[in-house]
């Protein structure tokens, strides 16, 4: 049974994460999750003409999936169950932390300035069944994800099953999460069958529900019938959501969990360097906060 909710709009704030400037939207003062998302950062666009780029160093993940899509630019992923690959535009990384992983984030070794980089980071919180579950990391190619492309409007099914298509990422919380660009003047129907659902606007302007939407901002839609999006202007924007989790999630620093008792169990393995590093990156690492 779908929840009816009220339109509620979310507007980014800037955050500095390893030497670059991000847009977070989620968590929010007002929202802390949109189904099983409990995260979204917009990484970009940034330009670094002579040096510069993203630097993120070990650090530590329990309880959720990170899904990481970019638009430009390129990141290099390290992670303690021996992950170490570059992750390009249109390439979608699924890092599933379960019970403990590490990784870090950062600009490749070799690359050539100037560098732009331009993505969407996001963390799904995972099911408590799956909480303490194994760590696996997943990369999918460009060619992989499935699109739906018409003269007005091309659409990717980057997680979950949308618009016919169903994206071959590992859907653990059943979680949706779809690139859009559509035209000026032209009218996309959203689906109906999703129970929490919201549209981010990465450029141009939406209409949705006499409500207009921009750059930087995020609206959850209600879950009514006939959900329709028009297009002010030429738009590009991400439309996201999934099943409601019904139980608590606590979220501290880059720990998600349903039990309060395993984010401290996972600040003292930290704090006593328990935790085993990332492949070929494990000299360097993000202290526990205060």
């Amino acid at each position: 049974m779908k929840k009816i909710r009220q339109d509620k709009l979310l507007v980014g704030r800037s955050r500095d994460i390893g030497g670059m400037e991000v847009r977070r939207v989620l968590p929010h003062a007002i929202r802390q999750m949109v189904g099983p998302f409990i995260f979204f950062d917009q990484m970009g666009p940034n330009e670094f003409i002579t040096d510069g780029g993203l630097d993120v160093r070990p650090h530590p993940h329990i309880g959720l999936s990170t899904l990481t899509y970019l638009f430009s630019g390129q990141v290099c992923h390290r992670d303690s169950i021996g992950s170490s690959i570059i992750i390009s535009p249109g390439d979608v990384n699924l890092m599933i932390s379960g019970r403990g992983i590490t990784h870090s984030e950062r600009k490749p070794i070799n690359i050539k300035f100037p560098y732009k980089l331009f993505g969407i980071q996001c963390w799904l919180a995972l099911p408590k069944s799956s909480e303490t579950m194994k760590p696996e990391f997943h990369n999918y190619k460009k060619e992989e994800i499935p699109s739906v492309i018409s003269n007005n409007i091309i659409v990717n099914i980057i997680l979950g099953s949308a618009f016919g298509k169903k994206s071959p990422v590992k859907n653990i919380s059943n979680g949706i999460f779809i690139e859009i660009k559509i035209r000026i003047a032209c009218k996309l129907e959203l689906p109906e069958d999703i129970e929490e659902l919201a549209i981010y606007v990465l450029s141009g302007k939406l209409n949705y529900n006499n409500k207009i939407i921009q750059a930087g901002e995020m609206l959850i839609l209600n879950s009514g019938k006939d959900l329709f999006l028009d297009a002010y202007e030429n738009c590009h924007c991400i439309l996201l959501g999934g099943d409601v989790v019904n139980e608590k999630r606590y979220l501290w620093w880059n720990f998600v969990s349903s039990e309060m008792e395993l984010i401290e169990d996972a600040k003292k393995n930290w704090l006593n360097k328990k935790f085993k590093m990332p492949v070929d990156d494990y000299k360097d690492f993000i202290p526990l906060p205060n």
